[in-house]
C-alpha cells in the first residue's frame, strides 16, 4: 500500500491526538500491511469509533450480538465504541487495512439521529484502487498547511457520509417512546438493574421483555448496557478534569462507590481510571488495541 503510514495499530496504541477539536477528534489513523486486526477471535471493546477499510485480502467481522460476516476488498467495518467485537484476516489470507479512529460529541450525534446504525456495521464501498485514491486525497487535505483540527474533523465527516451514508429508507426520526426511554435512562440516578429497566418500560407503556427487545432493535444494544456505555463515555470526559476525584465522579455518574466505578471502567476500556487520567494529564489519548 503506497499510503502514509501515520501510525500502526498493531505497534502503537497511544499517541498524541493529531486533530482535536471540541466537536470531535481524529485520534489515530494510518495503514497496516499484513494486518492481524484485533489479533484473533477474542472480542474486545475499543472505547472509541473506528472505521476500517479493506484494501486487499478478505477479513471477517463479528460482535457480541452473534453472527460472523466476511468483508471483501473494498468493504468497510464500522467499530462501535461500546460494542465488543473482533475482526481480522480470514484463515490463510493476507489482509491489508486502512483505518481512522475518532470520537467526540459530533459522532455521538451521528448515532443518536441514526446515521450510525449498529445493525449495519459492515458494507461495500469503492474498489480498492479507487478507495485508496480517495483516502490519499483526504490524508493530503488534512495534513496540508492551514488545515485546522476543526476543518479536519469536518472533512472526515464529509467522507464518512459518502462511505457509510444511510441505508435506503432509513429515517432520522425515532419513535416517541425511544426518545422518552433515552431521556429517562440519561438520569444518573437510574440504575442498570432489572427493576430500573422495568420502571423505564412502564414509563414507555410496555412490558419488560417487549421493551427490552424493542429498545435493542432501535438503539443497537440492551437498555442496561446503554446506560453503562453512556456513563463510561461521560467518565472519560470527567477524568480529564484533574480537580475531580474518582469518588466524586462515581457519585456524579450513579455508581455504587469508587470501587464499582473503577471495576466497570476497567472492564469497558481496558484501563483503570487512574491510568486513563494519567494519559489525559500527559495530553495523550488512550487506545485499546
Amino acid at each position: 500500500m503506497n499510503l502514509p503510514a501515520i501510525s500502526r495499530w498493531r505497534t502503537g496504541c497511544c499517541q498524541l491526538p493529531r486533530f482535536s477539536s471540541s466537536p470531535g477528534e481524529i485520534s489515530l489513523m494510518g495503514t497496516v500491511a499484513d494486518s492481524d486486526g484485533t489479533g484473533g477471535s477474542r472480542m474486545r471493546v475499543f472505547g472509541q469509533w473506528a472505521f476500517v477499510y479493506s484494501v486487499s485480502g478478505r477479513c471477517f467481522y463479528e460482535d457480541e450480538r452473534g453472527g460472523r460476516r466476511e468483508v471483501e476488498p473494498g468493504g468497510w467495518i464500522l467499530v462501535f465504541p461500546d460494542l465488543a467485537q473482533a475482526y481480522g484476516p480470514t484463515s490463510g489470507d493476507r489482509w491489508d487495512e486502512l483505518y481512522v479512529c475518532f470520537r467526540g460529541p459530533v459522532f455521538e450525534a451521528w448515532r443518536e439521529v441514526g446515521c450510525f446504525d449498529p445493525r449495519r456495521t459492515t458494507g461495500l464501498w469503492l474498489p480498492p484502487a479507487e478507495g485508496v485514491k480517495v483516502f490519499k486525497n483526504f490524508f493530503h487535505q488534512i495534513q496540508s498547511k492551514g488545515c485546522s483540527s476543526l476543518k479536519a474533523v469536518c472533512l472526515w465527516q464529509e467522507l464518512l457520509a459518502e462511505i457509510v451514508g444511510l441505508p435506503a429508507g432509513a429515517s432520522l426520526k425515532r419513535d416517541g417512546w425511544v426518545e422518552k426511554a433515552l431521556d429517562f435512562l440519561e438520569n444518573p440516578e437510574m440504575g442498570c438493574d432489572g427493576d430500573s429497566i422495568r420502571h423505564t418500560a412502564q414509563v414507555c407503556g410496555m412490558g419488560y421483555e417487549s421493551f427490552r427487545k424493542k429498545f435493542e432493535s432501535a438503539v443497537g444494544m440492551p437498555p442496561g448496557r446503554y446506560v453503562l456505555a453512556r456513563r463510561i463515555e461521560r467518565a472519560r470526559r470527567l477524568l480529564a478534569i484533574q480537580s475531580l476525584t474518582n469518588a466524586q465522579i462515581a457519585g456524579m455518574l450513579g455508581f455504587h462507590d469508587e470501587f464499582h466505578f473503577s471495576k466497570t471502567f476497567s472492564r469497558f476500556t481496558g484501563s483503570s481510571p487512574r491510568e486513563f487520567r494519567q494519559l489525559a494529564l500527559e495530553g495523550r489519548s488512550l487506545c485499546n488495541p
